[in-house]
């Protein structure tokens, strides 16, 4: 998800019906520059190398969004079948699939399999400290700046150094609707694994041994 702001000037896209690198292309209708949808980047036309702002978003069921964020507003629309329109990954597809954080050419890739078993990974990206939450039953991981906590998964929860139990969805503690503790939010994509080394052939993904 991206903002579709651009020095100082509101886009709007259309799809370009092609694909680069195995990923759709869109355009924007003021300068028909296109646009690379898992980037956000501009790979053509005049806009050629600008970047759209990443944005946090959520892939995940709507009963595990809803239990979130009950009074959520909802973009009407019919769904689309097929190679088109869906995205499905679960335990059984899990070596094709990670989930990268980050934008530009500062990403990391955590593999599905991994987080899978580990369920909550704590790292450093850049110079932050951060955790990745994941939920088996949902299929979907958020990934925030921990703020000096320590988690760990026990008992199908999420827990910090004081034994508190955490939202995964809202980053902060079960309970706080104050938001005193809310950690800040990073954009965590799912991605399928060839497709995001054709973009980051030389990036990094995480390995158990980097957990801190």
């Amino acid at each position: 998800m991206y903002s579709r702001k651009l020095n100082g000037k509101v886009l709007e896209f259309g799809h370009e019906g092609v694909l680069y690198r195995n990923s759709f292309v869109m355009y924007d209708r003021g300068t028909k520059s296109l646009w690379v949808h898992t980037t956000g980047e501009c790979v053509k036309g005049e806009l050629k190398g600008s970047q759209l702002k990443f944005l946090t978003s959520t892939v995940t069921s709507w009963g595990t969004w809803v239990a979130a964020h009950p009074k959520s507003l909802v973009l009407e629309g019919k769904g689309r079948g097929g190679f088109m329109g869906t995205f499905t990954f679960n335990a059984k597809r899990a070596e094709k699939f990670g989930v990268s954080i980050g934008q530009g050419e500062t990403v990391k890739l955590y593999l599905m399999s991994d987080l899978i078993k580990k369920r909550v990974i704590q790292d450093r990206f850049g110079n932050q400290d951060i955790v990745v939450f994941f939920d088996k039953a949902g299929m979907h991981a958020t990934a925030w700046v921990r703020e000096g906590h320590t988690f760990a998964f026990k008992k199908d929860q999420f827990v910090d150094e004081k034994g508190r139990l955490w939202n995964m969805m809202l980053g902060r503690p079960v309970g706080d609707k104050n938001d005193k503790e809310k950690m800040g939010p990073l954009p965590a994509t799912a991605w399928l694994i060839k497709r995001w080394k054709g973009f980051y052939p030389d990036s990094k993904t995480w390995a158990e041994k980097a957990d801190i």
